[in-house]
């Protein structure tokens, strides 16, 4: 084990992981500081010094590809590579292990750091006038940014500590899930959470957060992996790039409904903010491309010879130099305003719960008068669909499977976007009677139609065994 952690340490790979995160910060922090005149303009705060103005972007930089490094690890080790058979983590699970770990911590640091930054942000005063931690603490009980980032350092230690005795592979999901739950107050804060339709930004973003976090992480898993010569090196490049395609998919998706909730396409080309986005959208383009000859060439030389590890390595660091950029492209947008949206007069609704309601509750407006809820509705069809592909790969395959499971499948799969999507789920934060019926449907009915479906035994039928 002595020689599995130093190997770790003297890894090449460090000063690749070292040399995005440097990238991102810097990125960030230049940025930012060009966008620093428009910020203390929209909040009216004096400047809090260059420490604060280019100390917090490229903290925060830095801290997101630790987290997504973390996720990625976990991730790898929980899903991408074979344990060994009694359960325990093989060499190169293990490794991408501890460096979660080593990444985890290190993201608590930076969650460490960027409270008393965001507090002296928030108020406009010298980071050296912060730095009392009695003071910090009181303070950010009062800044919700600041206190985002409390409980991120809090989640984010939780998982440091629990992954540091795991030796087996049975943990490791778990470890994998906390980390992606440190993500979660960055998607409660910032542009997305506030202003009208915040419930679209808030879903959108942690959905783009997520997928982002997916790929960049398992990116930067698969590329240390490949730089130390692990074992099952084609077997995790092709998991990892079916994962990296819905991710695509995803981010594509929730940024464009992010970036049209908080700007219109007219302002795309007149302002900073427009053009951060624009930034965003080329460098996700460019991912994608990059992605798509990963899957002709580097996974391909692998299948043909699992030893040729140069096309995926030389790919995968284009595509790491590209998302450290996109990191702190994404980071400056967030230290930049947006579009001052037209002066009106918002409802109390639109103020509280980001849209408006038509009037009273109608069996018509509970039927027809939908939303659409980016998580939860897409999650329903996202089911439905991979569930009906499964049944009809047994169907082509001359296997039966009962109509009743699946009829109750789709049955709950209807629930779940019915109780989420349609009036109930719009008058759902407004009305305590719709939302006692929306936890009824959610929390009663659909999980007994989801269970009746059997999806883990439909997926122990459809799904190939994993190679050796």
């Amino acid at each position: 084990m002595t020689t599995v952690a130093s190997s770790v340490r003297s890894s090449p790979a460090w000063p690749v992981l070292v040399g995005v995160a440097v990238l991102a910060g810097a990125v960030a922090a230049g940025l930012a500081a060009l966008s620093l005149t428009d910020a203390l303009t929209a909040t009216g705060l004096p400047d809090p010094g260059p420490v604060t103005t280019y100390g917090l972007p490229f903290v925060r930089a830095a801290g997101e590809i630790a987290a997504v490094t973390a996720v990625g690890s976990f991730m790898f080790a929980a899903f991408l590579v074979p344990p060994q058979a009694n359960g325990v983590l093989d060499a190169g699970g293990y490794r991408a292990l501890r460096l979660g770990t080593v990444a985890s911590g290190v993201w608590t640091l930076c969650a460490v750091l960027l409270v008393p930054l965001t507090v002296s942000d928030v108020t406009g005063q010298p980071l050296s006038s912060r730095l009392d931690p009695s003071a910090i603490w009181s303070v950010a009980s009062l800044v919700e940014i600041a206190g985002a980032w409390r409980w991120t350092a809090f989640i984010a230690a939780a998982v440091t500590i629990a992954s540091i005795p795991v030796l087996r592979w049975s943990p490791t999901p778990l470890l994998f899930a906390g980390s992606l739950a440190t993500l979660l107050p960055l998607a409660l804060t910032g542009h997305s959470a506030s202003g009208g339709s915040h419930d679209l930004g808030t879903n959108s973003l942690l959905i783009h957060l997520v997928a982002g976090a997916l790929w960049a992480g398992g990116l930067l898993a698969l590329l240390v992996h490949a730089l130390r010569g692990g074992e099952h090196g084609y077997l995790a490049a092709r998991r990892f790039s079916i994962v990296a395609l819905w991710c695509f998919v995803a981010m594509a998706f929730s940024g464009v409904i992010n970036a049209l909730v908080r700007v219109p396409p007219s302002d795309l080309l007149g302002t900073t903010y427009g053009w951060l986005i624009l930034a965003k959208t080329a460098a996700l383009c460019v991912l994608g491309v990059i992605g798509w000859l990963q899957r002709r060439r580097g996974v391909a030389a692998l299948e043909a010879d699992p030893s040729a590890r140069g096309p995926l390595i030389r790919l995968a660091l284009v595509e790491a130099v590209v998302f450290g950029l996109t990191f702190g492209v994404a980071v400056a947008l967030g230290r930049t305003p947006p579009p001052t949206p037209p002066v009106f007069n918002p409802s109390i609704p639109v103020v509280e719960i980001g849209y408006d309601l038509a009037g009273p509750p109608t069996l018509a407006r509970i039927l027809f008068d939908w939303r659409f809820d980016l998580v939860f509705g897409t999650a329903a069809i996202v089911f439905a669909l991979v569930y009906i592909a499964a049944v009809v790969k047994l169907r082509r395959r001359g296997d039966a499977w009962p109509v009743g499971r699946t009829v109750a499948w789709l049955l709950g799969c209807l629930v779940l976007l019915f109780a989420t999507s349609s009036g109930v789920g719009r008058y759902m934060p407004a009305m305590f009677s719709m939302h006692m019926a929306a936890h009824m449907l959610l929390s009663m009915l659909t999980p007994i139609l989801l269970v009746l479906g059997a999806p883990v035994t439909l997926a122990l039928r459809a799904l190939p065994a994993a190679p050796a």
